[in-house]
């Protein structure tokens, strides 16, 4: 994790929103991606040994550009579901973003 808004965390919000994700290169990258596409939203990072869970409060945005430069090649964002076994929030998605976002 290359950032310094990424805190790991034992607790999960009520309105924390975003993916679980497989532990690896993949959720590597997806952590410090999401730090990119939220400026200004602490990320926080649940470790369960096998999967992580990576989330931000009320909204949480990935992009297919911040993936790709934090993996270091192309990425189809579709793929992102192989390796995302959950979420949290609800969740919008399009070639371009993902999005997980908190609604009442």
């Amino acid at each position: 994790m290359t950032t310094e808004r990424v805190f790991m965390t034992e607790v999960v919000e009520y309105d924390a929103v975003g993916p679980v994700m497989r532990t690896g290169d993949i959720a590597n990258a997806v952590i410090d991606a999401v730090a990119d596409d939220n400026p200004g939203r602490d990320v926080y990072v649940t470790d369960r040994g096998d999967y992580v869970h990576i989330h931000t409060l009320m909204d949480c945005r990935l992009t297919r550009a911040s993936l790709e430069r934090n993996l270091g090649r192309n990425y189809d964002l579709a793929m992102l579901e192989i390796e995302m076994p959950s979420f949290a929030g609800r969740m919008q998605t399009s070639d371009r973003e993902y999005r997980w976002y908190f609604k009442t």
